[in-house]
């Protein structure tokens, strides 16, 4: 009996532990849309959204907390409800996505920029995406049926994030201003590269789904 109640107990923490990462994901989105809130003409915008990236550190630090928890969840179970390497690549996603929000944040402050029209719109989509993600998460252990519709829903969202990010190299690559296009080309391909974190997380889950039936 004593392996079988390790084995359960360590299965509601895994549940736990990844449910948490997709939601520590979707704050930080939601801080990082906060964030973009905030533009030129703000009074004081230099310090508010310096405090919004320490509140978005904040979040990508708990996300960090979070998959250190399950990595030694995984190394101290004899027995995981998931295959070992699915448990770490789907935490390794999730976790990219808030370091590509935090890497956004950074940049943005560095570089001295502001968010455009496709900057904003990449993000919004993004958020809903991280969104679906969450609610994959929560339903992956307990229905995989609805796991796998949020699954989809993600997977539509990465791919309008996509568009939305050739959209708006195609207009700032038709400017003049080459610093401004070398600066916000590498924002916008953080919010790129987070949406790919998206398929990712999306196509493990879907393949844990597929090894289940």
């Amino acid at each position: 009996m004593r392996i079988w109640d390790q084995m359960f107990r360590k299965g509601n923490e895994f549940q736990l532990l990844l449910s948490k990462q997709g939601t520590l994901a979707y704050e930080g989105m939601k801080v990082l849309y906060e964030f973009l809130g905030i533009t030129s003409d703000v009074q004081d915008a230099g310090e508010k959204r310096h405090n919004m990236r320490l509140k978005l550190k904040k979040t990508e630090e708990s996300g960090d907390k979070a998959r250190r928890e399950l990595i030694n969840a995984i190394n101290s179970s004899l027995v995981t409800p998931l295959e070992r390497q699915d448990l770490f690549s789907l935490s390794n996603v999730l976790d990219n996505i808030l370091d590509y929000a935090l890497n956004t944040t950074d940049e943005m402050i560095i570089y001295d920029v502001y968010p455009d029209f496709y900057l904003t719109k990449m993000v919004e989509k993004l958020m809903r995406g991280v969104r679906y993600l969450e609610g994959a998460l929560e339903d992956l252990f307990r229905n995989k049926q609805t796991s796998n519709n949020s699954i989809v829903k993600a997977k539509s969202m990465e791919n309008e994030v996509e568009e939305t990010y050739h959209e708006a190299l195609a207009s700032l690559f038709s400017g003049d201003d080459f610093k401004y296009m070398f600066k916000m080309r590498e924002v916008l391909r953080h919010i790129s590269n987070a949406a790919d974190r998206i398929a990712d997380a999306a196509d493990i889950m879907g393949n844990i789904i597929i090894k289940d039936m």
